[in-house]
């Protein structure tokens, strides 16, 4: 059995924060996580601990069961344990997580430990599946978040078993990490997104997230309103670009490009440019020879726009920057080639 990396504490404004944050989170309703069972959650549905957005509280809002609470919250007086089984919304390595308890003041969680296993959702409903701590018993504090790192990445993992000693309530679990894929995710046309989320690419740096992040631009499907985009603020500087730079989770040849402005309709970008170079760091140095995909393209409203990359065929790019003139808001981007490596 391989030995699970030891673990710290972090505080929030801690570089270390700020680097997990770059990571995936592998929990997100987004990506397709869900709850696959629980012991109970009598004032608030499991299922709330996976929602991308900030938790809330509304003071005056009840429910036929109590107060209503943004997170997961289960009865009182449990002699033993709470639990709740969380399917990641891809299989991925673990880098670290945030457990977060906020608006549970009198009623949060007071400990938490998590359990991990690598398995089918059939083997976990009947119970065959095989979990590991991964996290043991650790203190909660109300209202907080909870930052755990890892020393080095666990290895892949499907499903967590989130203990809840003795009950209470939990907000938000962020659990983030890498996604290491099972099966690539093609096209259509048989075609490989290069940067979806699902074949393990992310977004690891841009020059503005105002309002949104550029991880958003590698999500599934088309997204269900503006804020599950790419947008940064209005600039006032004279030649101003935004960008963002996009890691490959599958190195290969750019063939065809999508760049997605579903409902960015008077923010859009008026023109796009694509770039690609090779490199065996996560961000690219400052000095990074970047080889043009696509030129300089206007883009519309709320649409789709599908162009064919030029440049080199033979070169196995690893990362795309994407820049706005001057600046906007985008949905979605696929870059579509050619895996380098079955």
């Amino acid at each position: 059995m391989t030995a699970i990396p030891s673990f710290r504490t972090v505080q929030a404004d801690s570089v270390e924060v700020a680097a997990l944050k770059g990571k995936t989170n592998l929990a997100s309703v987004s990506l397709g996580s869900k709850i696959v069972s629980f012991s109970d959650e009598f004032f608030a549905e499991a299922e709330n601990m996976l929602k991308d957005t900030e938790a809330v509280f509304l003071p005056e809002e009840f429910t036929e069961r109590g107060k209503w609470m943004d997170g997961w919250e289960t009865r009182r007086h449990n002699k033993k344990y709470d639990w709740a089984i969380v399917q990641l919304g891809y299989a991925g390595a673990i880098y670290g997580f945030d457990i977060d308890t906020s608006h549970f003041t009198g009623n949060h969680a007071p400990v938490v430990s998590i359990e991990a296993a690598n398995a089918t959702e059939a083997e976990v409903r009947s119970g065959k599946a095989q979990f590991e701590e991964i996290l043991p018993k650790v203190d909660m504090n109300p209202g907080s978040h909870h930052y755990f790192v890892y020393s080095a990445p666990t290895k892949t993992y499907t499903h967590l078993r989130v203990n809840n000693y003795p009950d209470g309530g939990i907000a938000r679990l962020r659990v983030y990490g890498q996604v290491v894929p099972q099966t690539i995710v093609a096209s259509a046309d048989g075609l490989v997104d290069l940067a979806f989320v699902g074949n393990g690419g992310r977004a690891v740096a841009c020059s503005n997230q105002h309002f949104c992040s550029p991880s958003n631009l590698l999500l599934p499907g088309r997204g269900k309103t503006m804020g599950d985009g790419w947008e940064t603020r209005r600039s006032r500087t004279p030649n101003h670009n935004d960008w963002a730079i996009l890691k490959l989770g599958v190195p290969g040849y750019v063939d065809k490009v999508e760049f997605d402005t579903k409902q960015f309709c008077g923010n859009f970008p008026p023109l796009v440019t694509l770039h690609g170079t090779v490199s065996a760091e996560d961000v690219p140095a400052a000095d990074a020879q970047w080889t043009e995909l696509v030129g300089g393209v206007p883009l519309t409203a709320d649409a789709q726009h599908y162009f064919d990359a030029v440049g080199p065929k033979d070169v196995a790019f690893t990362h795309v920057k994407f820049t706005m003139y001057p600046d906007g808001g985008i949905k979605r981007i696929r870059i579509n080639g050619r895996p380098a490596s079955s």
